[in-house]
Formats: structure tokens, sequence, C-alpha cells
């Protein structure tokens, strides 16, 4: 009888809570169930399994335990939540950044300032953590995207290589189709020949579910692997492919002859000179500018100096030089007796000094700024990216052919020039022969690329989606079979020729030019459902290979920015971010 009241003594509530773990709660000495909320007597045991054992403690029991997994759900889903709130802010600003052209590294510059005034802000990780975990997802968005655009489409196909400061191989290759031209892929070459080539672009055709039959353009340089690729790789496979060597480059190569032509040699040399005494020479330049200012010109021009890899750059120092010329024998005089030692200042201002050699420059300045801008007007045009052009390329070749043949011949250069000469005390008909020598190396070198170039034909064609070469020109050119060459007039449906009649029928809108032929085709949409839209895959046919340039030129700027910090990977994925940012 002891011994029971002793071991009853012994019991707490306490011990009770203990006994039955996670059913009742102490609280000043009383018992209380988590699921009934009433107090329960504790002393005897049997008092409490009765309670348990009671169909409403077991109904009270499912309810509180079905609020705990909603709970406990809920907080999960808000975690959850949480965080897929934290990767989206993450993703949106790796992908504001590209959109803006900011570097992804200057992101650690901003952790700071993101930390003290947005809410979260230190959970915005460093650059590597934006690389690593978060740039692949944004990435893969992208790459979603750019399948969406050209899925299925007849796309053209832009491929170049270029050697990185890191001496990698890189090949850039892009898509056009319509007004998009996008970078789709950047692949790292071991080796870079017409195989390797091959090699890497088939793979990203099926990529981006894009059948052998529906490419048109393969637009390169002229290199000899390129050429050999097209031939011996891909046009038996894609049979419908044309190969359109860069008419950019042929250009750019057309004007370089007039750069490198022998008789032009001291103009060279002196435009270098004067190139040498700007650069790296921040104060001389704002000495000019004030030199200029106080000879009266009002709002002057930097001087154009000018870059091997810019095309057209030699030919618009050229042009400054002829306004400006008349400033700089004083401003190199003041420059020589500031600094006498200095080499290159010194040999220009004798040259300035030296009136034959002054004289021999002005005229050949005045000749080129009168006859080049053929050349850089050309140039200019084929430069162009995203505009619907193509119709009017071999207009522009034509004029080009008759331009460099008739100055070859020419026995007169303008009566400007000739006064020009006469002034400075020289005898025109002495540089005549000059004058037709730099034409004939222009002409030689045009004659090389352009009259047998591979799309010439489709260039001829394309023109037919010009309403003003089709209205204004011969009766014949309403002949739908002289267009053959493209496909989609070849052998015309019964509503295509229709529709064709109509065309041809149209009165001319004399409003329509090279800024506006996608808005001309596009009011036709409903009236030549058909032809609109042939023209349309048509007329924003790319014109050169440029924009590759211009991928390039960035992924260096990249490469400058983070060289250490940089993976492969990750510099194809920012490469074809920043580049597509502007569509």
């Amino acid at each position: 009888m002891s011994s029971k009241r002793q071991k009853t003594s012994a019991v707490t509530v306490h011990t009770r809570v203990k006994d039955y773990n996670g059913v009742f709660r102490a609280d000043n000495g009383l018992l209380f169930c988590n699921y009934c909320d009433l107090s329960i007597e504790w002393k005897h045991k049997s008092t409490i399994d009765a309670h348990c054992a009671s169909k409403k403690h077991e109904s009270q029991r499912k309810i509180f335990e079905t609020k705990e997994q909603t709970k406990s759900q809920q907080t999960l889903q808000t975690t959850l939540l949480s965080i897929e709130s934290k990767n989206e802010v993450i993703e949106d600003l790796i992908e504001a950044f590209a959109n803006a052209d900011i570097p992804l590294e200057k992101v650690n510059i901003l952790l700071p300032f993101f930390k003290k005034h947005l809410k979260e802000g230190g959970a915005i990780p460093q650059a590597p953590t934006l690389r690593q975990l978060y740039l692949p997802r944004v990435f893969n968005k992208h790459v979603n995207t750019l399948k969406t655009i050209f899925d299925s489409k007849p796309v053209c196909i832009i491929m170049d290589e270029s050697s990185d400061d890191c001496a990698r191989s890189v090949v850039n290759t892009l898509f056009t189709y319509r007004s998009h031209t996008k970078l789709v892929s950047v692949d790292f070459l071991e080796q870079v020949n017409n195989s390797t080539i091959a090699q890497t672009l088939l793979p990203i055709l099926h990529s981006y579910n894009i059948p052998l039959n529906f490419p048109q353009l393969f637009l390169s340089d002229s290199a000899a692997y390129m050429k050999k690729c097209y031939r011996d790789v891909l046009k038996p496979i894609m049979p419908q492919l044309i190969h359109l060597p860069c008419p950019a480059h042929i250009l750019n190569l057309i004007g370089e002859t007039w750069r490198d032509f022998p008789k032009f040699s001291l103009l060279k040399t002196f435009l270098a000179k004067v190139k040498d005494s700007f650069v790296k020479s921040p104060a001389r330049k704002a000495r000019y500018i004030t030199h200029l200012c106080m000879n009266g010109i009002t709002s002057p021009c930097k001087i154009p100096l000018p870059n091997k890899t810019r095309w057209n750059s030699w030919f618009k120092m050229v042009f400054y030089t002829k306004e400006y010329l008349q400033y700089w024998l004083d401003f190199y005089r003041i420059e020589h007796e500031n600094d006498p030692r200095h080499e290159t200042i010194s040999e220009i201002y004798s040259i300035l000094q030296n009136s034959q050699q002054q004289g021999i420059i002005t005229i050949y300045t005045n000749f080129i700024s009168i006859y080049a801008k053929a050349f850089v007007q050309d140039l200019d045009f084929f430069q162009q990216q995203k505009k619907p052009v193509f119709p009017f390329v071999e207009t522009r070749l034509e004029n080009l052919t008759a331009y460099l043949e008739s100055n070859r011949t020419a026995a007169h250069f303008g009566i400007e020039l000739d006064e020009i000469i006469t002034r400075l005390r020289f005898n025109p008909p002495e540089f005549y022969p000059i004058f037709q020598a730099a034409f004939e190396v222009a002409y030689k070198k045009y004659e090389l690329h352009i009259p047998n170039h591979p799309t010439r034909s489709l260039f001829r064609a394309a023109r037919v989606f010009d309403p003003k070469y089709m209205h204004i020109g011969n009766i014949q050119r309403h002949s739908i079979y002289q267009y053959s060459v493209i496909n989609e007039l070849n052998n015309p449906s019964n509503n295509l020729v229709h529709e064709w009649g109509i065309y041809c029928g149209l009165e001319f809108d004399g409003s329509v030019d090279e800024s506006k032929l996608d808005v001309y085709w596009n009011n036709l949409t409903t009236r030549l459902p058909i032809l609109s839209q042939i023209a349309f895959d048509y007329i924003w046919l790319p014109i050169s290979s440029c924009a590759v340039e211009r991928s390039f030129s960035l992924y260096n700027t990249l490469l400058d920015n983070d060289r250490q910090n940089l993976s492969k990977e990750s510099l194809k994925q920012l490469n074809m971010m920043y580049f597509n940012r502007d569509d």
C-alpha cells in the first residue's frame, strides 16, 4: 500500500506530458489536450487513457493534424515562391544588363547599392555566381526564343571565323529571316577548314529544326576554305543554297586599291604621320580644336583618324584633310616650336613647308574627295543591316561598273580639278594618266570579284520586287518566266500568275524608295497574298556578312572585360545574348 502511494506521488503533470508526447501540454499545473483544448485530470492514467480513446478526442486529433499539414504545405509553398521570386529577380537582372549592354562584372560594384536600397538586395550574388548558377537558365530561355523565330524557316546563314586574344579559333554563326538577324551559335574549333565549318553548321540547323532544303543563302568572306565548304559539302546536300561572298568585303578591297596606289604614297605616308601625331595624345587633340576655333571654325569636328579595321575610315580622313589642310601649317609650326625634337611633328611640318609636296597632297585629296564618294556610298550601302534593300543591289553594281569603266579611259576630270591643279602651278594633263591608272586598278579588282559573283543572277532577278524597276523599264520585264532563278516564280500556280498580272498592272507609286519597300509590300498583303509573302522573303535577304563582324567585335569586348574568369560556355552565352539584344 505504501509503495503504491509512493509511485503515485512520483507522477507529475510534466511526467504525463512526456508519457503522451505531443498530445498534452502542461500549463500552470494543469494538463491540457492539444487537440481538444480541454484540461484533463492527470493523476490517474485511466482517466487520461479514457479521454484519448473517446470519439471526440479522435475527431479533434484528425482536425488538428489536417490543419498542421495544410499549414506546413503553405509554409513550403511560400518558401518555394520566395525562392522562385528571388530567381526571377536575378534572372531579370541578367537580362537587363544584356539589354543595356552593361558587362555582368559591373554587378559587383552595384551590390552595396542593392543591399542598401532594395528589399532583400543582399540576396543578389556576385558576377561569378551569376554566370555559373543563373546565366545558363537565362540563356536557355533566350535560345527557346530564337527557336520560335527560326523554327522551320527559310533562313540565310552567315558564318565567319576569328582568332581571339587567347589564341582560340572562334566560329560565329548567324541566321537571318526577314527583319531578324541573330547570332545562333558560338563555337570553338581546334582546326578551321572546309570540313570543320560544315560539321559546325549542320548540327546547328538540326537544333533549330531547319530542313536541309530550306536555307537560301550562305554568306561568308572570300576565304578559300569557305568557298570549298560551300562547293564540296553544303551544295551537294543543299542544292538550293546559293553562296554569297560578302559584297561589302569586295567593295572594301576595291577602295583599298586607292589607299595602296603607288602614286598616292606621299598622301598615304603624310596621313599616317598625322594620325601618329594625334594617337595617344589627347592634349594635342585639344590644342588642335582650340587652333581651329581661333581660326574661325565655330563648331570644329574631331579629326577622323583612320583605322584599318573600320572600312571607309581612310577615305573619310582624306575628305577631312581636303577641308582642313589649310589650317595645318600653322598648327604644326607651333607644335614643332614647342617640341622641336618630336620626329613625327618635324616630318609633317617639313612636308607642309614644301610647296610642291603640299600641292601634290592638295591635288590628290581633291581628286579622291570628288571621285571616291561612289566607293564610300556603295560600301555604306552594303554595310546596311536589317533593311529590305536586296532588290537594289544589282542597280548599285551596274552603276559602279559604268562608273569605273568610264573613268579609267576618261580624257578629262572636271573643271574644278583643273582649276585646283593650275592654281598650284601644275599641268592638269600630267595628272590625267595618274587618275586613269587609279581607276584602272580599282576596275581590275572589281572585275576579279563582281562580274562572276555567284549571287549575281539572284541580284538581277530580285529587282522584280522593286516596283520602280517593274513599272518604268521595258515591258518585257513583266514576263514572270524571266525570274525563274527565284524558286517560287519557277512553274507558278494559276493563283500566283493571276496576282502577277495584277502587280504588273498597278500604277507606279513614285514615293517608294529603299527605306519603304517593306511598307509597299505590306500594303499589298490583302490584294496579293501569295506574291507579297514571296516578296517579303526576298527583299529582306541579307546583302553582306557585316553582322558577323559586329558579333566578333562584341565578343572581344566581353573577353576584355573579364578575360580570366570567362569560360568558353559563358563567352558563348554572353556573346549571343548581348548581340541579340537589339531586336
